[in-house]
């Protein structure tokens, strides 16, 4: 699996969840200290990222890693 197709995947659940939670990405972003387009480019893939700010996801949701990852 490419990069691209990883970040497109991971970008693409953070939106699943995010929408799943109803929040806005205004409102997500700001709850985890990630600028709001940085954010929006992360969801759209066109972003790589660091695990520190994976990591601010995942506890924006509240959820763990495996949960995260579940299907992807």
């Amino acid at each position: 699996m490419k990069k691209s197709e990883i970040r497109n995947k991971i970008g693409l659940r953070i939106k699943e969840l995010r929408v799943q939670h109803n929040l806005t990405q205004e409102k997500f972003a700001l709850m985890t200290g990630i600028n709001r387009s940085y954010l929006a480019d992360i969801e759209k893939g066109h972003r790589n990222f660091g695990f520190g700010t994976l990591e601010r996801i995942v506890e924006g949701f509240g959820i763990s890693y495996s949960e995260f990852f579940e299907g992807l």
